[in-house]
């Protein structure tokens, strides 16, 4: 007698699927929530508002004179921070036949889709206010070595990654020009979970109290903690999230190049500032040399990562290939760093189904809205590199 199987009739048998369609994992919009000033009192709506900052008087360092009037001071001119808002929006357009066919629902995959590029999008635009240097620094009133923001960038330092004197060094910088704290005693400190484990590594090697765990310091349980949150440091509360994000660094010229035993060598026309276990990519040199890498030595103007390829001898790249890694942007803020502008909040727009067969369905989102720092001097951006 013959079997009957699935082999047989496999025409009966059909391949099934799981109706429900996945999104990623995706972390937590952060940046506009540290917007704590914002216009209380508009004259009117505008492609700019304007925000007025008072200076304060001079200090009088004389006593009054018991016989004479005292002399009127003049109030000093305001300062002006300025926001220029600006429409920001998405649509997505789906067909009807798409929504009656789909193997799963679309519309509420669209919606899902719209709010979270809604919130990446407008975190993206604070984060970029946040790191930019064209946006303000903090001129001080002593003589200090800050030359882009109010901040430090130890890319082509001796040790590029992020350190406890550097977070020393923003508290001190904050406090010196009269940066009220954003958390209690606390300022707050942003940064890449790649960043974060270069600084709690240091910090356990300097004694296991040095880095304050969130657990030891709130009262009120998990409520009073900031998704993200590390641990107290220095003085400063830091938050880890992966929207502190990574960005190529300038790059280096690469002049001279070299193979040896499995090694290669590669030249810079400056100094690189490249450690021991960072990732770099090397472009323009030649297919041998180009690539991600990890570099297994330096010295001021020479980086090696293994190769095995053949031996190249010594010689000039001409012309210069380039060599980079990924930078990032640690943000350490007090009270009114930053400054948020809001004609109207973003919202969901549906749009009308005007087409002649009624086939055409639109949503989207805009706003109508915009940042800018307000008190250069609450905004400390330390730009380094991480050893992972």
């Amino acid at each position: 007698m013959a079997d009957t199987s699935t082999s047989t009739l496999t025409n009966l048998i059909q391949t099934a699927y799981d109706k429900y369609v996945e999104f990623n994992l995706r972390s937590e919009p952060m940046f506009r929530k540290f917007a704590d000033k914002r216009p209380v009192d508009v004259t009117n709506p505008g492609a700019t508002v304007v925000f007025q900052l008072h200076n304060d008087l001079s200090r009088i360092s004389s006593p009054l004179t018991e016989t004479s009037d005292v002399s009127a001071v003049a109030l000093n001119n305001t300062n002006k921070v300025q926001v220029t808002v600006n429409e920001y929006g998405n649509a997505v357009t789906t067909t009807e036949r798409l929504a009656l066919e789909s193997l799963s629902a679309i519309d509420p995959a669209v919606a899902d889709m719209l709010s979270y590029n809604m919130r990446d999008s407008f975190d993206a635009l604070v984060y970029n206010v946040l790191v930019n240097p064209a946006t303000g620094r903090y001129a001080g009133t002593s003589a200090d070595d800050e030359a882009v923001v109010n901040g430090v960038d130890k890319t082509t330092a001796a040790t590029t990654t992020l350190q406890a004197a550097d977070v020393r060094r923003a508290v001190a910088k904050l406090r010196g020009a009269n940066v009220q704290p954003r958390d209690g005693a606390f300022y707050v400190g942003m940064l890449h979970p790649d960043v974060s484990y270069d600084l709690r590594t240091e910090a356990a090697a300097s004694g296991a109290n040095v880095w304050r765990e969130p657990h030891t310091y709130t009262e009120a349980g998990v409520g009073n903690i900031w998704s993200g949150e590390v641990g107290v440091y220095e003085g400063v509360k830091f938050v880890e999230s992966a929207r502190v994000e990574q960005a190529a660094s300038a790059t280096r010229s690469v002049t001279n190049k070299a193979l040896t035993s499995n090694v290669a060598t590669l030249t810079t026309s400056a100094a690189h500032g490249f450690e021991v276990g960072e990732s770099v990519t090397v472009a323009g040199v030649d297919a041998t040399f180009n690539g991600s890498h990890t570099i297994t030595a330096v010295t001021s103007t020479t980086f090696s990562f293994a190769k095995t390829a053949s031996n190249v001898t010594s010689a000039a790249v001409s012309p210069a290939g380039t060599a980079s890694s990924l930078d990032h942007k640690v943000i350490i803020m007090g009270k009114q760093a930053l400054i948020e502008a809001v004609t109207y909040e973003p919202k969901t727009v549906i749009s009308p189904i005007t087409d002649k067969l009624m086939r055409f369905r639109s949503v989207g989102y805009k706003g109508l809205l915009g940042w800018n720092i307000y008190r250069p001097e609450a905004r400390y951006v330390i730009t380094c590199t991480s050893s992972i």
